[in-house]
């Protein structure tokens, strides 16, 4: 049965997405302490996850929008019941009879017993299952990003229907194999710390990490799933936060058979100094492929002949170009240049010009920049118009407006137009939620100020020592240019495992799509076909 239902004027939420653009750095957030590593401030970063891009409200403004962290008091999350709806899908011409439910977990202390925060979530179970059908916990991504996305994008048994815009139902979802559990932790979605000024708190690695193995603790016990095989899905830096948090249940005697892992965050190493352009340059010529910009010959390959041919280049000539440097002969770097040309389909003045270190920013604005075009980082197949940066005149960005705005993801932007609204409607009318008439749904950005991180590498690697027997789902995505999949698989390449972990318990999907390959129809099947196996596979 698959219905598509077009959006109700007047919604609650209708024009909240306009504000949705990236992660603000919230008011009041302490500072990093010595030993971490402090996040870009949200809405500022450029890099990986980004949603878009929104400012930081100037000194002295009212500000509607985004969370305050040192407001003395605010509306406490409701505390009742989940809304409780009954539903039915199709997948595979059989019927499918499943509960669903929206609302709010508290998480309580263990000293005090009293609330700290509470967490929105929803919760889909097949109707008339064992308690020990398989159990999976999505988690959003960036800090800042609500787990709807994942939820709604293409997981979840509905689906945005952009076309409407409206929802309709999910052929590709993973109810089929598992119950599905969509967390937004503390500042997303419609979660919230009880004392506003509590906010802080939950914005570092070891505190998010904390909350949400307390909320997978009360979940499991609540709703008697203890007996549940457990799997953890999160994406971009979010996936550090899957890779620790595992760890942590480990520790908490709270099992987990499997972690997935979209738009995998990469180590530094694979990031750092000429390795850099290495990991990137890949990427780079899938863009060009896409875009059609390389060589007749390169244009024809598919793919996976074009990926091949990328990383070999890298690995061998490029990385021979960039370790020999100056003392290059006149041939080899006559050579070099010329190939690197041919990988990528920009001007060989242009690699002489910049040393061949190409870097994202500076490709993304040659490659069309006849075309006044721009590459989307979340998925280079999307682009948009560019208007000259020195235009002045009709809309140039003069009139006293200040600095030139920041560089759009044009995808990010063309996805995000109607899936909020769509998704409140669907929380409103389908799953008949109720509450929080007059509250936020933050989807990108506004309810999580500076988070202070650590990477996750170290965090996966002691995930597989303290449980040798856990398992890895990581996809791979060719057109992510925010997590370059050459990047990904030298990290990889680069995790401190056994040998048996490493040849056994790791499943690794490429994809052509961009950061977020569930909203992509044509990856989709594959990936859903792939991940259904996984967790197939992690229950025996």
């Amino acid at each position: 049965m698959t219905r598509c239902r077009s959006l109700a004027l007047g919604l609650t939420l209708a024009f909240a997405a306009w504000g949705q653009g990236g992660r603000n750095a919230g008011r009041g957030a302490p500072a990093a302490q010595p030993g971490t590593q402090q996040q870009p401030a949200p809405g500022a970063a450029s890099g990986r996850g980004g949603r878009g891009e929104t400012g930081v409200p100037a000194a002295g403004t009212v500000d509607f929008y985004n969370f305050d962290p040192s407001a003395p008091a605010g509306e406490p999350a409701p505390d009742s019941r989940p809304a409780e709806s009954h539903q039915k899908i199709t997948l595979n011409g059989q019927t499918m009879a499943y509960t669903a439910r929206a609302g709010f977990l508290p998480l309580h202390n263990a000293t005090t017993g009293q609330s700290e925060a509470h967490l929105f979530y929803t919760y889909y179970a097949k109707d008339g299952d064992a308690p020990g059908r398989p159990l999976v916990f999505f988690f959003g991504g960036t800090p800042g990003v609500a787990a709807a996305w994942q939820e709604f994008g293409g997981l979840g048994p509905r689906r945005f229907w952009s076309a409407a815009p409206g929802w309709a139902d999910n052929p590709h979802t993973l109810l089929g194999q598992a119950d599905l559990v969509f967390v937004n932790p503390v500042g997303t979605g419609f979660s919230r710390p009880d004392r506003p000024d509590r906010g802080p708190a939950f914005w570092n690695t070891a505190a998010d990490i904390a909350s949400l193995g307390e909320f997978v603790r009360s979940f499991l016990i609540r709703y008697d799933r203890t007996a549940a095989p457990l799997f953890l899905a999160g994406e971009d830096r979010g996936t550090g936060r899957v890779a620790g948090l595992a760890g942590y249940l480990h520790d908490h005697d709270v099992p987990v058979r499997g972690v997935v892992l979209f738009s995998m965050a990469m180590t530094p190493d694979a990031t750092a100094g000429d390795t850099q352009y290495l990991t990137l340059l890949p990427s780079l010529t899938m863009a060009a492929w896409y875009h059609k910009k390389l060589a007749p010959e390169m244009n024809a390959m598919s793919s996976e002949q074009i990926a091949g041919q990328a990383r070999q280049f890298a690995s061998r000539e490029y990385l021979h170009a960039l370790y020999k440097g100056d003392r290059m002969t006149a041939d080899e770097r006559a050579k070099a240049i010329a190939d690197l040309s041919r990988f990528t389909g920009l001007p060989k003045q242009f690699l002489i010009n910049n040393d061949l270190r190409v870097t994202l920013d500076r490709f993304n604005a040659e490659l069309m920049r006849e075309q006044h075009r721009g590459l989307s980082p979340s998925d280079a197949r999307v682009t948009g118009f560019v208007p000259n940066p020195a235009a002045g005149g009709r809309g140039g960005g003069g009139f006293g407006f200040g600095p030139p705005p920041p560089p759009i993801d044009f995808n990010i932007t063309a996805l995000s137009a109607g899936f909020l609204s769509a998704y409140d409607s669907y929380l409103r009318h389908e799953l008949t939620y109720a509450g929080n008439q007059n509250a936020i749904f933050y989807l990108n950005s506004g309810g999580v100020g500076t988070f202070t991180a650590a990477n996750n590498d170290a965090g996966l690697a002691a995930a597989f020592a303290r449980n040798p027997n856990l398992r890895l789902f990581v996809t791979i995505n060719y057109f992510d240019l925010n997590a370059p999949f050459y990047a990904i698989e030298y990290t990889l390449a680069h995790l401190n495992v056994a040998p048996e972990v490493r040849t056994k318990n790791i499943t690794i999907t490429h994809l052509e799509a961009g950061g977020m390959p569930y909203l992509d129809g044509r990856a989709l099947g594959k990936l859903a076909g792939d991940l259904a196996g996984f967790v197939n596979g992690g229950t025996k």
